[in-house]
């Protein structure tokens, strides 16, 4: 259980109204700053010489990345990408997985784990996309 989920739940316990119903979250229990989230992002971008992977060919990438926001999270996908020697960069989906099960495929839950510990991780699938006829 995270920080987050275990204050919401310490609230939700002692932070009764006499109607029964829980008080809504107040700045106070996340200190001012905004709620940190997790986002994941699948991307499709080409391979530059930083990468390891042969130059230009087209990748698929889950990037996970934490942010108050979807919108500074996409921002910092691309910015991440690129200085990692991505180009070309194409946002295929992305969602808030903040607070769901973890994830049943070891190597994107592994990864999950790891953005929340550093911030971001980038998760490559080194089998080429195919070009469309």
């Amino acid at each position: 259980m995270s920080k987050a989920q275990a204050a919401k739940t310490a609230k939700s316990k002692t932070g009764k109204e006499k109607s029964g119903k829980a008080k809504p979250a107040t700045k106070a229990a996340t200190d001012g700053k905004p709620q940190k989230r997790l986002f994941m992002m699948l991307f499709e971008a080409t391979a530059g010489a930083k990468t390891g992977l042969r130059m230009g060919g087209r990748h698929a990438i889950m990037v996970f990345m934490v942010a108050s926001e979807q919108r500074p999270a996409i921002a910092k996908a691309f910015k991440g990408l690129e200085a990692t020697g991505w180009s070309g960069m194409e946002m295929k989906k992305g969602e808030d997985i903040t607070g769901r099960p973890r994830l049943k495929d070891k190597a994107l839950d592994a990864s999950a784990l790891k953005a929340m510990q550093k911030g971001a991780a980038f998760l490559v699938y080194k089998d080429e996309i195919k070009g469309q006829a």
